[in-house]
């Protein structure tokens, strides 16, 4: 019996290594998370990985709930908020519901899968970066 062709694949990189390479790109290009850029442009990212945790009735009684897009961008007065996901990963329902009301109050959003799209997605809103990594073309 003959054996299937054996093929090397790619992994899948996982949304928090996802988000630490992501960080990296962004601490190159605006500011360190939480710093305003020379161009008044500051980022930072949000975890709220294991969400309902122990108890999770005091997350949510803080107004913390599931959902909540990974990074927040905010230039001239505007949030932009962009959700990871790892190549094969999904959106949520509680990521739509909350993506939805960030559209429904004005905010942009995006979803992305690498830290190219991620720039893709700054350049389109027009918030200043340092360009101080590019695209192979």
């Amino acid at each position: 019996m003959a054996r299937p062709a054996f093929r090397l694949t790619a992994p899948v990189v996982r949304e928090h290594p996802l988000q630490k390479e992501i960080a990296d790109v962004l601490r190159l290009e605006i500011a360190p998370a939480g710093k305003v850029s020379a161009a008044g442009v500051v980022w930072w990212s949000v975890d709220h990985a294991n969400y309902a945790g122990e108890v999770p009735g005091i997350r949510i009684g803080r107004g913390i709930v599931a959902g909540i897009p990974d990074l927040l961008v905010l230039h001239l007065g505007h949030a932009f908020l962009i959700e990871l996901k790892a190549e094969d990963g999904t959106v949520s329902d509680a990521q739509r519901s909350v993506l939805a009301a960030c559209l429904a109050a004005s905010c942009r959003v995006a979803i992305a899968r690498d830290w190219r799209e991620v720039l893709r997605c700054l350049d389109q809103w027009d918030i200043p970066r340092k360009h101080r990594i590019r695209e192979a073309a």
